[in-house]
């Protein structure tokens, strides 16, 4: 099976070589917890082996985004093929427009062009939570189904940004778009003793992967993002 290397060091062992391509991916978790850093790595790391990756920031400004990922070490952007597509600029330009427009109708549109023309092999959203502020959803999870359905025609890996509020009582979305994923990725603190705390990754599921169901804890050093067994205090 062809698979996409996160590079994230001991991950992809732990997904048997990488996730399957043309996978939909949601990376899950609550604020604070790196995930569009993370994201934001995979598709980097990849583009630098021969990939073309599309960035879609719905709130974040593009400057803010680079400025962001340049200080975890990921420099250089201007010289690869990774387009950052900045909706929030889009959105400023269409100020008088924006309560009339269904969001998820327009970032269709962008994509299909987008990919098409460009042959994008990587898609992000960046997030769930900011399209869904800016759609019209009068059947959510039928509206859904069918922009994953779209996403999936594409025939790209796709990463999609889900923000899980605390204290949420496990659920990772809004409308169970977890059962149309084909992967989820869970980014959580844990507490270690009184004072401190650390990231933990899980992979919840991943279709057509034998993996491990256990909580690794995530760093980055030296540029780059590292798995290693969770130590429980």
């Amino acid at each position: 099976m062809d698979r996409l290397q996160t590079h994230v060091e001991g991950f992809d062992e732990a997904l048997g070589g990488g996730i399957p391509r043309g996978s939909i991916v949601l990376v899950a978790g609550t604020p604070g917890t790196m995930k569009t850093a993370l994201t934001f790595s995979i598709l980097y790391e990849n583009v630098k082996a021969g990939s073309k990756a599309l960035y879609v920031s719905l709130e974040e400004s593009q400057e803010d985004l680079r400025a962001a990922m340049a200080e975890l070490g990921m420099t250089g952007l201007d010289a690869m093929e990774l387009y950052v597509l900045d909706i929030g600029k889009i959105r400023l330009e269409h100020k008088d427009e924006e309560l009339s427009k269904n969001w998820l109708d327009v970032l269709r549109k962008y994509i299909d062009q987008r990919v098409r023309v460009n042959h994008f092999d990587l898609v992000a959203i960046d997030s769930l939570a900011a399209l869904y502020s800016l759609s019209h959803l009068d059947h959510p999870r039928r509206d859904l189904f069918h922009f994953f359905g779209f996403l999936k025609s594409l025939g790209a890996t796709c990463f999609l940004i889900s923000e899980v509020p605390t204290g949420n009582n496990g659920k990772l979305s809004s409308f169970d778009e977890e059962f149309l994923a084909d992967g989820i990725l869970v980014l959580r603190h844990f507490e270690k003793g009184e004072t401190d705390v650390q990231l933990r990754l899980r992979t919840v599921k991943m279709r057509r992967t034998r993996h491990e169901h256990g909580y690794y804890a995530l760093s980055r050093n030296n540029g780059r993002f590292q798995l290693t067994r969770a130590i429980s205090e």
